[in-house]
This record gives C-alpha cells, sequence and structure tokens, in this order.
C-alpha cells in the first residue's frame, strides 16, 4: 500500500482536534480519551452489529465486507449520524475501529452511502487516511505518547490504560517521534 499523501497541515490539525476534544471532554492533554464517551459527547449514538442481526440492511452490509473483515462504519438517517461496529473484535480493535469513525464525522467528511449500487463498498483513499491517522491520534495524543515514553511505561501497561493495541501505541509513539523528543529533554 502506497504511504498516504495528507493535505498541508493535516497533522498538525489532527494533533489540535484530539488536544479540543480533550479539553472539551474535561481531560488533560495526555489523559485517556475513551472513544463510547467521545461518541456521547458528540451526540453520535454508537452501536454494537450484533443489535441489528434481524437487519437485512445491516446484515448484507456486513456480509459485503465478510463478518470477520467488518469492522464499522458511520452511517446517517437524515443528517444524523451513527456509528456500528463489529462486537466480535477485541475491546482494544472495537475502541480503534469507533475512533476512526469518530473520525470522519469530527472531520466533516460528507456522508455516502456504505454500499455502492454494484454491491461494492464505497471508499474515499484520502478520507480513509485521515481517518486512519486521526482516529489514533484521538486515542493517543500526542501529550499522551510523550507521558508514556516520560513515564518510562511499559508498552503492556500503556496501551492497557488507553485502551489500545500495543500496536496502535507504538505506532503513536513512533510517529510523534515521543522517544527521541524525550531523550533531548532529559540531555537538555
Amino acid at each position: 500500500m502506497a504511504n498516504p499523501h495528507y493535505r498541508r497541515g493535516f497533522k498538525k490539525e489532527a494533533n489540535e482536534l484530539a488536544r479540543e476534544l480533550r479539553e472539551e471532554m474535561g481531560l488533560a492533554p495526555h489523559e485517556p480519551l475513551c472513544p463510547w464517551r467521545l461518541a456521547e459527547h458528540l451526540c453520535v449514538p454508537v452501536q454494537p452489529l450484533s443489535d441489528f442481526s434481524a437487519d437485512p440492511e445491516v446484515a448484507y452490509l456486513a456480509s459485503v465486507s465478510g463478518s470477520q473483515e467488518f469492522s464499522a462504519i458511520v452511517a446517517y438517517e437524515g443528517l444524523s449520524a451513527f456509528v456500528i461496529y463489529s462486537d466480535q473484535h477485541s475491546v482494544p480493535r472495537q475502541a480503534a475501529n469507533i475512533a476512526h469513525e469518530l473520525a470522519h464525522i469530527v472531520l466533516r467528511h460528507p456522508p455516502k452511502p456504505p454500499v455502492n449500487p454494484d454491491g461494492t463498498r464505497d471508499y474515499r483513499k484520502e478520507l480513509e487516511d485521515e481517518a486512519s491517522w486521526l482516529g489514533p491520534a484521538l486515542l493517543v495524543s500526542e501529550e499522551a505518547a510523550l507521558y508514556v515514553v516520560e513515564q518510562r511505561m511499559s508498552a503492556a501497561t500503556a496501551a492497557d490504560q488507553y485502551g489500545v493495541s500495543q500496536e496502535l501505541l507504538t505506532m503513536r509513539i513512533n510517529v510523534t517521534a515521543a522517544r527521541k523528543r524525550v531523550a533531548r529533554r532529559r540531555a537538555a
């Protein structure tokens, strides 16, 4: 897969959004952010896929992706957005999936039908790339990545504290250059 190309200033904007949303929710910039609480704060209902087992449209959507592959989706009823997520995944993956979908809403990506007329998923790479950057930034902010490194937390402990996978945590530490930044501070 090719490296994503983000519009100028997007990564800075994502960090600012993660900071602003934490502030709105009464959290310090480094504190864990629960995506279920964020959804509530944004007035976005979040429902597990299992709640829709009798709904043929949702069952079809999951079957298009494959029930093991289906992660989450933003759906709209009129102007109101809601998120449907697979509750078959681990809780850290559910958190990442929900954060990704909330990122689409926070970034005001235009609504789109979940499935094209030919039965395929509607996928716009640039929008997915943005949500794939902001979603993890919401869960592990730049300040959180720095805090984890400063506190010398183990990956397992930090991942548990932030409700994410160790892979997502490590990715955020790497993309924020948290280890290098903390090492420079300690050396100064």
